[in-house]
């Protein structure tokens, strides 16, 4: 048996409660969370301290800001915005 070693993550998905509430209430899709984290290792500095980011992997949508080395989950729906 072999041990694998990894970094810890760069960055921190901070969720609030109105994430967790809504997406209990529309049965939210939770596959949209590690492409939102790669994109947003790869684009920090571009992305940092804007409000009310949104991201689509097309089955769901996340709202998000990024705060200091923090993804902040502010709200999301299944599917993407029409």
């Amino acid at each position: 048996m072999s041990i694998t070693m990894a970094s810890p993550p760069q960055l921190k998905l901070v969720p609030r409660e109105h994430f967790w509430v809504s997406g209990i209430k529309r049965g939210f899709e939770l596959t949209a969370l590690l492409p939102l984290y790669v994109y947003v290792r790869e684009n920090l500095e571009a992305l940092r301290e804007q409000k009310d980011l949104e991201f689509t992997i097309g089955t769901s949508t996340i709202v998000y800001e990024v705060k200091n080395e923090e993804i902040h989950l502010i709200t999301g729906w299944n599917g993407s915005r029409k």
